[in-house]
């Protein structure tokens, strides 16, 4: 198989009837990032996806790969270690989707934090990341926080702690670890629903299917299956019969986006709700023009396929801006879009509030057999995978064979190729711009969408907000199983959190060239217009202006 092929979308004929080492349910961060591990040890694996990859939670995080400096508030000090040494893990091996940025923790009269133990905690920060001397904080007055943000609330400011972190873009840091879970010998296949398990004697050894492009339903068998479901845990432990409900408890978080001419704000800062005292983090975002404020965090009992922002989580999140910045007076009419998603905590003590909940994940072993790994957060998903891959291979040979994943980069991560493909990109034409947007999506795979450019005369053509371009779009379908508007909008592009109208005011061109792409009729083009565009106006708390 060619490198060009590697993410290619099986069809059921290739699956039906065969075993694997492993079955991986989920695919988000957790699910492509067991796949890839399992897949880097030389297991033969098979993820599938109801959705697409990063459907759920994982694009719709904080977009933050960090150790939780919240998270000391409550003693949760081996999770906020492990995460910092993620977070460096992470640094290498997806360079091109990983930002280190300073951050501010803000003190103002009132907060339960002193000075003293907040450089404490920042001190711990520091220390558990192993890189202290690449990356430390510092102590600022409130002069000296004022000069930097003229923009804060002054009144009551005490100052700050400097600290760093890391920004990402989750969605395309999900794709691209599918990617070489691909490229490690894994086979993906999105827009699959898992309906059942093939039980044989009450123990689970395989996949009931349904592929709900082609509307085919078979079964596929597997040594182990394992279960990286997130917020629809229990939904697929349920498969296995017997009373499981009740292990987890989602909360909902929610993050509206502004533009930073209207929220002047240059450093992301954490500090304190005016509502209920929570932290809360507005966010400089990777676009430069946009800065993104979350997060709320609310039990949800409702669908987990139907999660939207509403009117409170809105106001809430533009109360925070106001306090945040006095005179930016925002409302509704200053959002340029929301986003909204679930944690996937594992259920806590009775009484335990959900701010306080652990994101420490668990593994269990259902009646049948089945591997379910539930909890965690973004940053941990290397360590999750690794550890879920080692209770598999316990349950097959005995013994965990060796990971290799963490000294892997992901598809895209060898940064050494940035020049060349910039050099390749001027001697071609490709405006300066352009070429660097597909070097902050895809890495060292804009060389490939550089070849897409080459390819055809009309590849170059600009046909989507923020230089998305149709070379980019025939990447996303030939090469990452781009099969929806919203698969190539939100997961692959990610103009649906950025763009005003998330993109609708130019998605004629773009349903066009998808339709060419992947054999749409005019009723499927309208259906993928119109639901994408009925997504896009949940998540704006204004009328999105409608396409010419």
């Amino acid at each position: 198989m060619g490198q060009a092929d590697v993410m290619s979308r099986p069809q059921a004929g290739e699956l039906a009837g065969k075993e694997f080492d492993l079955i991986v349910i989920g695919g988000g961060i957790t699910g492509v990032a067991t796949a890839r591990d399992a897949a880097l040890r030389g297991l033969s694996v098979l993820l599938v996806e109801k959705d697409d990859f990063a459907a759920g939670t994982s694009s719709r995080s904080s977009k933050l790969i960090h150790g939780g400096l919240r998270y000391l508030e409550t003693y949760q000090f081996k999770l906020v270690a492990e995460s910092l040494r993620e977070r460096e893990r992470q640094l290498l091996m997806a360079p091109h989707l990983t930002q280190v940025r300073p951050f501010l923790y803000l003190l103002y009269k009132g907060c339960p934090e002193s000075r003293f133990l907040l450089n404490l905690g920042l001190t711990f920060y520091d220390v558990a990341s192993g890189e202290w001397r690449k990356r430390h904080h510092k102590m600022l007055s409130a002069r000296e926080v004022l000069a930097r943000e003229p923009h804060l609330r002054p009144d009551g400011l005490l100052g700050a702690g400097q600290y760093f972190d890391v920004l990402t873009d989750d969605a395309r840091l999900t794709v691209d670890t599918a990617k070489g879970a691909a490229e490690a010998g894994a086979r993906l296949l999105n827009h699959a629903a898992v309906t059942g398990l093939v039980l044989e004697a009450g123990q689970a050894k395989g996949v009931t299917i349904t592929d709900l492009i082609s509307g085919q339903v078979f079964d596929v068998r597997a040594r182990q299956v394992l279960s990286a479901t997130g917020s629809w845990t229990e939904q697929v432990r349920a498969m296995e019969g017997g009373g499981t409900a009740g292990r987890l408890r989602p909360t909902k978080g929610v993050h509206i986006v502004l533009k930073k001419s209207d929220f002047p704000l240059n450093t992301a800062v954490f500090l304190r709700s005016p509502d209920d005292n929570r932290v809360v983090w507005p966010t400089p975002s990777l676009e430069d023009d946009l800065v993104y404020i979350g997060t709320t965090d609310t039990d949800y009992s409702g669908d987990p396929d139907n999660v939207c922002p509403d009117e409170a989580d809105i106001r809430y999140l533009l109360n925070v801006a106001n306090h945040t910045i006095p005179d930016a007076h925002l409302d509704e009419s200053h959002v340029v879009g929301s986003w909204a998603g679930l944690r996937p905590l594992v259920a806590p003590a009775e009484g335990t509030s959900t701010s306080n909940t652990s994101r420490e994940h668990v593994i269990m072993t259902g009646p049948s057999g089945l591997l379910t790994i539930s909890g965690g957060k973004l940053t941990s998903s290397r360590l999750m995978a690794k550890q879920f891959v080692d209770a598999a291979e316990r349950r097959l040979v005995g013994h965990p064979t060796r990971s290799i994943a963490g000294q892997t980069p992901i598809s895209g991560g060898s940064i050494q190729a940035y020049d060349q493909v910039r050099a390749e990109a001027g001697q071609a034409g490709v405006p300066e711009a352009i070429v660097e947007k597909w070097l902050a999506r895809y890495g060292a795979n804009a060389a490939k969408v550089l070849k897409k450019w080459q390819e055809s005369a009309d590849a170059g053509e600009v046909i989507g907000p923020r230089h998305l371009t149709r070379a980019e779009v025939r990447y996303c379908v030939d090469e990452e199983m781009c099969r929806t508007l919203s698969d190539l909008m939100i997961r692959r592009t990610s103009l649906f959190f950025w763009d005003s109208t998330g993109g609708t005011s130019n998605d004629d061109a773009i349903v066009a060239e998808l339709g060419d792409l992947l054999g749409w009729s005019a009723a499927e083009r309208e259906q993928q217009k119109r639901g994408y565009r009925e997504l896009v106006e949940r998540h704006r708390p204004h009328p999105v202006r409608a396409a010419a």
